[in-house]
């Protein structure tokens, strides 16, 4: 069987994105991934049988490849359409769908547009905090959770995700006080559990409060194991490793592993976010019909040369609906125009009670 890899390459303001598409022999996949100035960005993995053929093989490579660098071109206009209209909405959805997709700096351009427009938008503030924390920059990302959490003090993610921030700029204190505040708020909060023993051993190893490293081993072990038991998604490949630092109280390598378990459980969770965002994207309010045309163009073709990818028959179904939500809106619109002509007519006024 042969290896195909097909690549494409997009400049943007001084990056270059670059599609590059395989298939794996061994693994019997699709690998669809997206680098950004040399650096994976995103990646997508479509199984195949092992049954088919070469030629058929080749054709889930091109499909997989022009559905990946078609999102790209997509994100990338949508993204200079929706900063150009100024909407706060747009903005904000597709600053959430660009965060999953890792276009940290994108997102929160688009964020910090919406929170100048709109200065309560707290949920914009929330995600900018988050996107601030990814990018690396602490403080802007205090700034942003701590805007966040006044706008909307009882919302348990609003806390941790400025414990998270107040972490990363190294003010321990700080953040066990917002992990706390989220657990008040939500008792099986697993990530506030485990950021607040993370908070714990980062205070131990900095040594910024030494009221804080009384019995540390049993209490952030305890905090451990309230998270896993309440999120078991915690408990990936490095847990075990890590706790064992931490009871031999090897406190720097605890901290780094305890934080990749953390990160490794975001990943998971931005990748099946990304799933739905992916799909979020192409159905927006913002999106005309020639859009939606376009998409099924494209799927019904992709269709005749795979007609064995169930997946392309549920995403033609949703194109299909969102196209009869337009024509029922023509329909509206022009009942409407009847009865601005004439307000007695009957006929139009059942039209808009239907």
């Amino acid at each position: 069987m042969e290896a195909f890899c097909l690549n494409s390459r997009i400049v943007e303001d001084d990056k270059e994105f670059l599609i590059q598409t395989t298939n794996d022999i061994k693994l019997g996949v699709i690998k669809a991934n997206l680098f950004v100035d040399g650096e994976l960005l995103d990646a997508s993995v479509l199984p195949h049988a092992d049954d088919i053929s070469q030629e058929e093989i080749l054709q889930l490579v091109k499909m997989a490849h022009v559905e990946k660098k078609s999102e790209m071109e997509y994100l990338l206009r949508s993204y200079k359409e929706i900063l150009e209209k100024g909407r706060p909405e747009q903005m904000f959805h597709l600053g959430t769908a660009l965060f999953c997709k890792r276009m940290y700096e994108e997102a929160r351009n688009l964020f910090r547009s919406v929170v100048k427009l709109k200065h309560d938008y707290h949920e914009a503030y929330f995600f900018l905090c988050q996107t601030e924390t990814a990018l690396g920059h602490a403080e802007d990302a205090v700034n942003a959770g701590v805007k966040a959490v006044d706008l909307k003090p009882n919302y348990a993610d609003y806390r941790n995700a400025l414990g998270e921030a107040y972490l990363d700029a190294n003010s321990c204190k700080r953040a066990v006080i917002e992990f706390e505040e989220a657990i008040k708020r939500n008792v099986y909060y697993a990530d506030a559990y485990f950021n607040l023993a993370l908070s714990f051993i980062l205070n131990a190893v900095r040594k910024e409060d030494f009221s804080m490293s009384t019995d540390l081993t049993s209490r952030c072990l305890d905090l451990f194991k309230k998270a896993v038991l309440i999120n078991p998604e915690f408990q990936t490949g490095n847990y075990n490793e890590a706790m064992a630092a931490m009871s031999g109280n090897d406190l720097k390598r605890a901290y780094y592993l305890f934080k990749g378990v953390r990160e490794d459980k975001k990943e998971k969770q931005r990748q099946e976010k990304t799933a739905y965002f992916n799909r979020f994207l192409i159905y927006t309010d913002w999106l005309t019909e020639n859009d939606i045309n376009e998409r099924i163009n494209f799927l019904e073709r992709e269709i005749d040369r795979n007609p064995d990818f169930v997946d392309l028959y549920y995403e033609l179904g949703v194109c299909y609906l969102h196209r009869a939500k337009f024509n029922w809106q023509k329909g509206i619109e022009n009942f409407q125009k009847a009865l601005n002509i004439n307000k007695d007519l009957k006929k139009a006024t059942r039209g808009l009670e239907m």
